[in-house]
C-alpha cells in the first residue's frame, strides 16, 4: 500500500507540474481579418498598421482537427495614448521577427512639459474556434490545452545625462498562467510574484528585439484569453518627453531561453494538489 500511495503522490505532482500537457499551439498573426491598415510603421515604413484599437486574426494556428482565430484589444490608461498594432510585424523582412504583432503606445501630448507620466496599456488576447462554419465569427471561446507566447523588447529608455522611461509587464495568474521563462543576464527583466499576479521589470535601458534580456515567455494551461498590461512611466525631463514605447507579442516562440522555467505558484492548481494529498493520507490512515 505505501507503493500505491508514493506512485499516487508521484502521478500528482505530475499533473500539477505540467507533465501531462501537450506541445503548445504554434500561433501565427499573419492573417488579419478586415483591419484597417490605415497608417505605416515609422521605424519601419514597409510594414503597415492600423490604429485601430481591435484586431481579429484567422486561422492564427491549428490543433486537434480544429482551426484557431483570435481578437486582440488594446486599451490605454493612465497618463498614456494608444498609437497604433501591427498585424504580421515584419512582413517587410524574411527573418524574424516575422507573423507577431506589434504595438506602439506613447505619453499623452496634451500633459502639461513638466508632468511625470504613469500608465500604460492593457493587452486583451482571446482564441476562439474558427473550424469550417464558425470562422472569423468569433463567438466560440476555445479553451488551449497548452499555450505559450512571448512578450518582447520590454526594457525601457535611459538618455545620456541618466533620465528615464521604464517598461514593466504585469500578467495574472487566474488567466491559467503557469510557468515563464527570462533571460539569465543581470540586465534581464526580474519577475516578483505578487500573489495573484507577477511584475517583470524591465532593465530601463533599450535592448535589440531578439535580445532576451527585454523578453519573457509565459506558458499557460487550460486558457482561451489572457491579458498582458504593460506599464511604464516617462520621466518628466526625458530627453523626448512623448518618446513612444513599442512592445510586440510571439506565437512561434522564435527567442531562445536557456534557463529552465519557473513554475508559478498558481493557487487553484496548489488547492487541488493539497485536496487530493490530504484525502490520499486519510485513505492512508482507513487501510492501515
Amino acid at each position: 500500500m505505501k507503493t500505491i500511495f508514493k506512485n499516487a503522490l508521484f502521478s500528482l505532482a505530475f499533473l500539477a507540474t505540467g507533465g501531462a500537457q501537450a506541445a503548445p499551439i504554434d500561433l501565427s498573426f499573419d492573417n488579419p481579418y478586415l483591419v484597417n491598415l490605415d497608417t505605416v510603421i515609422s521605424f519601419s515604413p514597409a510594414d503597415p498598421a492600423t490604429t485601430s484599437n481591435i484586431m481579429r486574426f484567422t486561422n492564427v494556428g491549428t490543433t486537434g482537427g480544429l482551426t484557431l482565430d483570435a481578437r486582440v484589444t488594446a486599451t490605454p490608461f493612465g497618463d498614456y495614448v494608444f498609437d497604433w498594432q501591427a498585424p504580421n510585424y515584419k512582413s517587410s523582412t524574411v527573418t524574424e521577427p516575422n507573423g507577431d504583432i506589434g504595438f506602439l503606445y506613447r505619453r499623452d501630448a496634451s500633459l502639461p512639459a513638466d508632468q511625470q507620466a504613469e500608465g500604460g496599456l492593457v493587452y486583451l488576447f482571446e482564441l476562439f474556434d474558427g473550424t469550417g462554419a464558425k470562422s472569423n465569427t468569433y463567438t466560440d471561446p476555445f479553451v488551449a490545452d497548452e499555450l505559450a507566447i512571448i512578450v518582447y523588447d520590454v526594457d525601457g529608455e535611459l538618455d545620456n545625462i541618466g533620465n528615464q522611461q521604464s517598461e514593466n509587464l504585469r500578467v495574472f495568474k487566474s488567466d491559467g498562467l503557469f510557468s515563464y521563462n527570462t533571460g539569465n543576464t543581470p540586465s534581464s527583466l526580474t519577475a516578483n510574484d505578487l500573489g495573484a499576479e507577477i511584475l517583470f521589470e524591465g532593465p530601463g535601458t533599450n535592448f535589440d528585439e531578439d535580445d532576451p534580456s527585454g523578453a519573457v515567455r509565459l506558458n499557460y494551461i487550460n486558457t482561451s484569453n489572457f491579458t498582458l498590461q504593460f506599464e511604464s512611466i516617462t520621466f518628466a525631463d526625458i530627453f523626448f518627453l512623448d518618446n513612444p514605447v513599442f512592445s510586440a507579442i510571439d506565437g512561434n516562440l522564435w527567442i531562445d531561453f536557456e534557463e529552465p522555467p519557473v513554475v508559478v505558484s498558481e493557487p487553484e492548481t496548489l488547492a487541488f494538489f493539497s485536496a487530493c494529498l490530504l484525502g490520499l493520507a486519510s485513505f492512508r490512515r482507513k487501510i492501515s
